[in-house]
């Protein structure tokens, strides 16, 4: 069950995680104005990453649990 819940949570975070890249991308579009994107990089850029640094939280502390008990 456990590892169920760690699957859904994965695959949820690396979702978030993909929308914040194409986000992160596309705000490198041309525009008239190169600055008034720099708050959207920023938060894309530290919500995508947060959601990968949440991965691999989870995915160590199953490897570790996982490790404990054999």
């Amino acid at each position: 069950m456990k590892l169920l819940l760690l699957i859904i949570a994965c695959l949820f975070l690396l979702a978030i995680a993909a929308f914040c890249g194409f986000g992160f991308l596309a705000t490198f579009e041309p525009t008239d104005g190169t600055t008034q994107f720099m708050v959207f990089r920023i938060v894309y850029g530290a919500v995508g990453f947060g959601c990968l640094f949440g991965i691999f939280v989870l995915m160590v502390g199953f490897m570790s649990q996982r490790n404990d008990r054999s």
